[in-house]
C-alpha cells in the first residue's frame, strides 16, 4: 500500500485540514482515473478513492474529475454514492507523484451483473430509477448510465448510481444541439448519437439500455463500431429485448426505449409502472389491508349502498309489523325454515294457567334445554313458563303461536334478506321500542 504524504504537496481543495489515510488495492480503472480501496488512520474507516495523476494524465481528464467533484457533492440520495471529501495527495512509490482524489463511500458488491432473479432486477432497476429522478430533479443530467456505473449495495437487492464523470447542469446551452456527446456510445441514446439534445431523456434511453445488460451481461448493442452506432442514430430500429424477461419487463423496456425522447416516459412515470410498483417500499402499506375495514372496493361501493339503503326501508317495514297488536304470522311468505317439522309435547306450568294445545312445532335437533316465555294478553299480568322435554331422548320442538290459545310464544326466526339471513327476536314488550331496537340490531349486522 502506498503511504500518504502531504509534505512539498497542495492542501485538500475541499478541506482545509490534513487527511491521513492509507491507500490499499486497485479495484477499478475508468477512462480517466483509478479506484482503490482508502483506509482512514484514524479510525479504520474504509472508503473507495477514485484517483488522477495531476502530471501524468490529460487536461479532460483532471476537468471530468473536478466536474464529478463538484457535482457529488452537491448531492445526497441514499440512491446515489455517497461524496466523502476529495484532497490532493503526494505518494511515493517508485517516484513521487500528486494525485487529485475523489473519496466516496466503499461498495463491496461492485458493479451490477447478469444472472438474477426478475424480483432483485426489478429492485435494483427501481434504485436506478429513483437516483435518477433525484438527480434530474436538481438540474443534473448523469449523461454515462450504464452497468459499470451501478454499484450494488449495501443489501443485493439494491443499488446506487455511480461516476458523475460525464454529467452535467441542465442549461440551455448544454443540452440543445449542435451539442458534444458524452458518455458510451453503445448506451447513447438515438438523439445524442446524432448531436441533437442531451437531457433527461436520454438518460432514461441508457436507462433502458443497461437494464438489458443487467439481465444479459452484456451491451444492448454489439459493437460494430461505426455501423452500430449508425444504426442507433439512424435505422429506426431497438435493441433486442431478452427472452426471459417477463412481458411487464418488456413493457418497462418499450417506455424506456422509445425512438422519440417526447413519447419516452419520465422517471416519476416509470416508477409507476407494474415493473417497479411491486416492489416500491411503499407497495406493501399501500396494497395490503391491516383488516377488513382496511380494504376499499371502490367498484363496488355504490351498488354497496344502494342495498343498504333498500334492506333498511325493508327492515323498518316488517319489524313495524311485528310491533302492532295484531302480531305475526308466521306462516306467511318470506320465512324459511330453518329446521324439520315434527311435534311434541309440551308442558305448561303457570299460576292460574291452563294447558295449550298442541300446535304446529319446528324441530331443533342440535338444541337442548330450550326455555320458552311466554307474556299472555287481554290484560292478564300473569306470566307461564313452558318448558319442553324429549320424548325421543334428543330431540326438542319450539311450539308455534297457533298452539297457545290466546298465548305469544318467544322463538328465533330466520328472515331472507338480499343474501343475508338476519335473525328477527320478538321481545317481551309490546311497543315500538322493539321495532328500534332490532333496527339497530340489524344495522349492527350489517356492518
Amino acid at each position: 500500500m502506498g503511504k500518504v504524504n502531504f509534505h512539498g504537496c497542495s492542501q485538500s481543495l475541499s478541506q482545509s485540514h490534513t487527511v491521513s489515510w492509507v491507500r490499499g488495492k486497485c479495484i477499478g480503472k475508468g477512462s480517466f482515473g483509478t479506484v482503490s480501496i482508502g483506509v482512514s488512520k484514524s479510525d479504520g474507516q474504509v472508503f473507495a478513492v477514485k484517483s488522477v495523476d495531476r502530471a501524468a494524465c490529460l487536461p479532460g481528464q483532471l476537468e471530468s474529475l473536478e466536474n464529478e467533484i463538484r457535482i457529488l457533492r452537491s448531492l445526497s440520495s441514499p440512491h446515489v454514492v455517497k461524496y466523502l471529501g476529495d484532497d490532493v495527495s503526494c505518494e511515493t512509490t517508485s517516484s513521487t507523484a500528486s494525485f487529485r482524489n475523489l473519496h466516496m463511500e466503499y461498495l463491496p458488491g461492485g458493479t451490477v451483473a447478469a444472472d438474477v432473479d426478475e424480483t432483485t432486477l426489478r429492485s435494483r432497476t427501481w434504485c436506478v430509477v429513483s437516483a435518477l429522478r433525484y438527480v434530474h430533479s436538481r438540474g443534473i443530467v448523469h449523461c454515462d448510465v450504464k452497468g459499470k456505473n451501478v454499484l450494488v449495495g449495501p443489501a443485493l437487492d439494491q443499488a446506487k448510481l455511480a461516476d458523475f464523470g460525464s454529467a452535467m447542469v441542465l442549461s440551455d446551452d448544454t443540452c440543445t444541439g449542435p451539442i458534444v456527446p458524452r458518455g458510451s456510445p453503445l448506451w447513447m441514446a438515438p438523439e445524442v448519437i446524432n448531436r441533437e439534445y442531451q437531457g433527461p431523456e436520454s438518460d432514461v434511453w441508457s436507462l433502458g439500455c443497461t437494464v438489458i445488460e443487467m439481465v444479459t451481461g452484456k451491451p444492448a448493442w454489439e459493437d460494430r463500431g461505426v455501423d452500430t452506432l449508425a444504426r442507433i442514430g439512424l435505422s429506426g430500429g431497438l435493441p433486442r429485448f431478452p427472452n426471459q424477461l417477463s412481458e411487464t419487463g418488456r413493457d418497462f423496456l418499450e417506455k424506456c426505449l422509445m425512438r422519440d425522447p417526447k413519447e419516452r416516459w419520465s422517471c416519476d412515470k416509470l416508477l409507476q409502472h407494474p415493473f417497479l410498483a411491486s416492489v416500491s417500499p411503499n407497495a406493501v402499506a399501500d396494497s395490503s389491508p391491516r383488516c377488513v375495514l382496511d380494504w376499499v372496493n371502490s367498484e363496488f361501493g355504490d351498488d354497496h349502498e344502494e342495498d343498504e339503503e333498500d334492506c333498511e326501508a325493508s327492515a323498518r317495514e316488517r319489524i313495524g309489523k311485528l310491533a302492532t297488536n295484531s302480531g305475526a304470522n308466521w306462516e306467511s311468505d318470506g320465512w324459511i325454515a330453518v329446521r324439520g317439522a315434527d311435534c311434541c309435547k309440551v308442558e305448561v306450568e303457570a299460576d292460574g294457567a291452563s294447558s295449550c294445545e298442541e300446535g304446529t312445532s319446528w324441530e331443533y335437533s342440535d338444541v337442548k334445554g330450550v326455555d320458552l316465555e311466554c307474556e299472555k294478553f287481554g290484560g292478564c299480568d300473569s306470566v307461564a313458563r313452558a318448558r319442553n322435554y324429549y320424548p325421543d331422548g334428543g330431540r326438542c320442538a319450539a311450539v308455534g303461536s297457533s298452539g297457545w290459545c290466546g298465548w305469544k310464544r318467544e322463538c328465533l326466526a330466520v328472515e331472507r334478506v338480499g343474501i343475508r339471513r338476519i335473525p328477527v327476536i320478538e321481545h317481551r314488550q309490546k311497543s315500538k321500542q322493539l321495532a328500534r331496537d332490532i333496527i339497530e340490531l340489524s344495522k349492527c349486522l350489517r356492518t
